[in-house]
């Protein structure tokens, strides 16, 4: 190895190329998109691996480390990140990643809490494996879920309900946490403006999204050259990171544990009863946030200072025009726009969606928003399941200063009225002789005196 710790390539080679890794390898791949990690970062996505020889070619193209999918697709190499996701997923399976870079060992009990909340809810045939840097990961298999909830099959919950899941065991663990965090020194280091939040010094992650990816089991992890290794839960407290040391592996366990049918309904059914009740604070405490941040303009901001993100809604849609319509009608409604302006804006904007939305649910919309006689701005930029989601976020520099897409109108357009009135005030020096205009003062003077004389 050398300073950096990276085994030499024969050698990396020669791991990738054990039988029996290469066979958990294409096991473990079926159905998932494959992103290779080469020195110079990801492979180009989508790809897959659906026999041994299309893993043996990335380990020959130099991969030294393999992501996958936590979203499971009828076939991979057909997403195109925009137009077909929720048509092509089949599933999905419940990674929860528990990262910790100030304690290996607070990392091992915040993983035990979180299998300790699991088996409270029913739940038996729970996978382990260490990240290969600095936690755990903690596997459910879909299987493990029911095939609908609320007459919805699950397919279509995510990612809504994994994120929701891992925030309701956030919330359920967060006084245990916060003692274990205490115990290991960290007290100060939780400390918050809101209050003590355990997860930023041992952090249960929810940051799910669209064609999220996890590190395969038993695959090398690009920075500390460790393997990411399955272990039985009851082995967390005497792993060790030796223990995932390249020319130590043995390939016995398996990550993902064959489920007992619907073992997690349990699970599943109160964290979407949590988000409920979550989303409606968020919502209501959105609402007064509005109202006293938002107030409506006399005259309407003009587009020419909307925000790259909504310039790129207003192009037209190919997929999320029901939200879209939602952020449009509270945005033009927030910048000063009246409802007759809004609506031939709406009605200009559907031609220009790729599949126009039904006349009947613009107008019903429509209705509704104008019955409410409330002022209420479209979902800040960080909310899940918009802006990035629906792949419209540009994040120019000042979006990502602001939280709201009415904040970067408001700002842009103040910020053009102080640029017209420090241009008036300069243009205000004129010669009360001859009417020659100065910006600078000094020399308006002195030509005033010069002229007077």
């Amino acid at each position: 190895m050398g300073k950096s710790g990276k085994p030499q390539d024969w050698k990396i080679r020669q791991y990738y190329e054990q039988e029996q890794l290469v066979q958990k390898i294409v096991e473990i791949s079926e159905y998932r998109e494959i992103a290779p990690t080469y020195p110079n970062g990801y492979g180009k996505r989508p790809d897959a691996i659906n026999f041994p020889g299309d893993f043996q070619q990335f380990v020959e193209n130099g991969a030294v480390a393999f992501h996958a999918s936590v979203e499971r697709w009828r076939n991979p190499l057909l997403i195109d990140d925009v137009n077909n996701l929720e048509n092509l997923r089949q599933g999905w399976d419940l990674i929860i990643d528990i990262d910790c870079d100030h304690s290996f060992q607070l990392a091992k009990e915040t993983a035990q809490l979180v299998i300790n909340e699991l088996k409270q809810h029913g739940i038996q045939n729970i996978g382990v494996k260490f990240s290969g840097n600095r936690g755990f990961h903690i596997s459910i298999k879909k299987e493990a879920f029911p095939d609908k909830i609320e007459e919805k099959p699950l397919p279509q919950h995510y990612p809504r309900l994994p994120r929701g899941i891992i925030d309701y065991l956030r919330n359920n663990l967060k006084e245990e946490m916060k003692e274990t965090v205490k115990k290991h020194g960290y007290a100060k280091e939780m400390k918050t403006e809101d209050g003590e939040d355990p997860y930023q010094i041992a952090d249960i992650e929810n940051d799910w999204g669209r064609r999220h990816l996890f590190r395969m089991p038993y695959s090398l992890h690009d920075g500390s050259w460790l393997v990411s290794l399955p272990i039985k839960p009851g082995e967390i407290q005497e792993f060790e990171k030796k223990d995932a040391e390249i020319d130590k592996i043995q390939f016995k366990t398996d990550f993902f544990k064959k489920p007992e049918k619907g073992e997690a309904t349990n699970l599943a059914v109160q964290a979407l009863d949590y988000l409920e009740k979550t989303e409606d604070k968020k919502e209501q405490k959105r609402k007064k946030r509005a109202e006293k941040n938002f107030e409506r303009p006399e005259d309407a901001i003009p587009e020419k200072y909307f925000p790259p993100t909504i310039k790129n809604i207003l192009e037209g849609l190919k997929d999320g025009r029901k939200r879209g319509l939602f952020i449009l009608i509270n945005f033009y409604r927030t910048v000063g726009y009246n409802w007759s302006q809004i609506e031939s804006k709406i009605w200009e904007w559907n031609e220009q969606n790729h599949e126009p939305l039904r006349d009947v649910y613009i107008k019903t919309q429509l209705n509704w928003h104008k019955n409410r006689g409330e002022n209420v701005p479209p979902p800040n930029y960080s909310s899940n399941g918009y802006y990035k989601d629906m792949q419209v976020y540009e994040g120019d520099p000042l979006e990502q200063k602001v939280s709201n897409p009415v904040s970067y109108a408001f700002r842009k357009a103040k910020r053009q009225n102080k640029q017209e009135e420090t241009k008036e005030d300069e243009e205000k020096y004129e010669c009360p002789y001859c009417g020659k205009e100065y910006k600078i003062e000094s020399y308006y003077k002195k030509h005033v005196q010069q002229c007077f004389e």
